[in-house]
């Protein structure tokens, strides 16, 4: 399975079952849908109920409505199959860019060392490099080729 951490159960909401999670996931209000199959701690869950209140995401799985009978989760990771996302083919994670490789027009500059995800800009790291994921750097993001074509990128990659 490809499953995909989207956030961190840390505390209940409530006394009907809501579980409060901290997420910064790039796609989360895909992710938490009711509907949705999640995974806490290996077993899958199904969302029953969802809102959105002071930047957490509140949900209730398989229909519980009693915080006893999830306190449990408090503190465990949420993950999610990458399928049940619906991503078109256009359509990619940041998280997946680690180990795409980097070009400037035909030059090859270097692999994707790692992926940082922010609110503000999500950068990639390429030869110690960081280079801000916006339309201004990158042209073009070839999913099928593991590529990404960038642009205007000779100031950000000088050594200092």
């Amino acid at each position: 399975m490809n499953n995909i951490v989207i956030g961190k159960i840390v505390n209940t909401f409530g006394i009907k079952g809501e579980l409060k999670i901290v997420s910064n996931f790039e796609m989360a209000d895909r992710a938490f849908k009711k509907g949705n199959k999640i995974i806490i701690n290996n077993k899958e869950h199904v969302i029953t109920n969802e809102r959105f209140h002071h930047h957490n995401y509140l949900i209730q799985i398989d229909n519980i409505m009693d915080i006893n009978a999830v306190t449990y989760l408090i503190g465990a990771n949420v993950s999610i199959n990458r399928d049940e996302l619906k991503l078109n083919d256009n359509e990619y994670l940041m998280c997946e860019l680690e180990g795409y490789t980097l070009y400037s027009g035909d030059n090859e500059v270097g692999k994707v060392e790692e992926v940082i995800i922010n609110e503000v800009n999500p950068l990639i790291k390429v030869k110690g490099h960081y280079i801000p994921l916006h339309k201004n750097f990158i042209k073009k993001v070839d999913i099928i080729n593991k590529k990404i074509i960038c642009q205007n990128i000779e100031e950000l990659m000088k050594e200092v």
